[in-house]
């Protein structure tokens, strides 16, 4: 194992090779890695209903000599993670505080992305979305990835969702919206002319419209039935620069994962499309 590959990714990268006891321990050590630290082999052993052999293979398999050189790696890698503060500083000639600085800001980007939720937003846009015939992505810029994503997931659901990176034929789905159809609107700003004309549209439809912003006061937000506020920390390091899409592509993958709880034809569907791309690949 690479002395700059963390416990945690290591365990993931090996995880499908693994023995399904072997696989037990991997679990429990991803979930308690600071608990690990304090356990005796027995003790790991008996918290994961498996021997304590099976948890010495297990560290040999992920690239330690035993499991007190796994407990030392996971107390270094603690210990180096509290050491390290963050800053706003970006610096390629200091690349570790650099790097350490732009994860905070990513996972903060997430956990105020998921504060922000409203629960009961989130399960109104769940049902609008169960209950449509369509559903449209609508996106500009460098947020049109984000639209995509939406779309594929929502499509391997077997839901009819649909997406274009041209903003012409954007605004075409969204004239064939009906009563009761989805339309979202994925903006940073909040401001863009093309997604507030076909929110518009929908609306005047008796589509359902939802805003997925960074801006929590903004046109968009006025004009859509539901909003979803994402976080974004780039202004830390440079003013006027806004180009995260790791929040939004949180908000989808909430969606997805919802909508994919509802019912078991959803999970089907998904694993069917699975088994396709596996056939594709060698």
């Amino acid at each position: 194992m690479g002395k700059d590959i963390l416990i945690r990714d290591q365990i993931f990268s090996t995880y499908d090779s693994l023995y399904d006891a072997e696989k037990k321990v991997a679990d429990y050590v991803a979930g308690h890695q600071e608990d690990v630290i304090n356990m005796s082999v027995a003790e790991l052993a008996q918290n994961c209903a498996t021997s304590q052999a099976t948890v010495i293979r297990f560290c040999k398999k992920i690239g330690c000599e035993g499991f007190h050189k796994l407990k030392l790696k996971l107390a270094g890698e603690q210990s180096k993670q509290e050491e390290l503060a963050a800053s706003n500083e970006i610096n390629i000639e200091n690349m570790e505080q650099s790097l350490h600085n732009i994860m905070v800001s990513k996972v903060e980007e997430i956990k105020a992305t998921f504060h922000n939720f409203d629960q009961k937003e989130l399960r109104s846009i769940v049902d609008a979305v169960l209950g449509a015939n369509l559903i449209e992505f609508a996106a500009m810029g460098n947020t049109i990835p984000i639209a995509m994503d939406g779309t594929y997931k929502f499509n391997q659901l077997g839901l009819h969702a649909v997406t274009s990176p041209m903003w012409e034929t954007q605004e075409a789905f969204a004239r064939t919206l009906k009563k009761g159809d989805v339309f979202f609107a994925i903006s940073a700003s909040g401001a863009s002319k093309c997604l507030i004309r076909m929110a518009k549209i929908v609306k005047k439809q008796g589509g359902v419209t939802v805003a997925v912003t960074n801006q929590a006061k903004s046109p968009i937000t006025e004009i859509c039935d539901h909003v979803i506020i994402t976080a974004t920390r780039e202004h830390i390091f440079y003013d006027q620069v806004s180009f995260t899409r790791m929040a939004a592509m949180a908000v989808i993958d909430t969606l997805f994962m919802l909508i994919l709880s509802m019912k078991n034809d959803f999970f089907e569907n998904v694993a069917e499309h699975e088994r396709s791309v596996i056939e594709e690949k060698l």
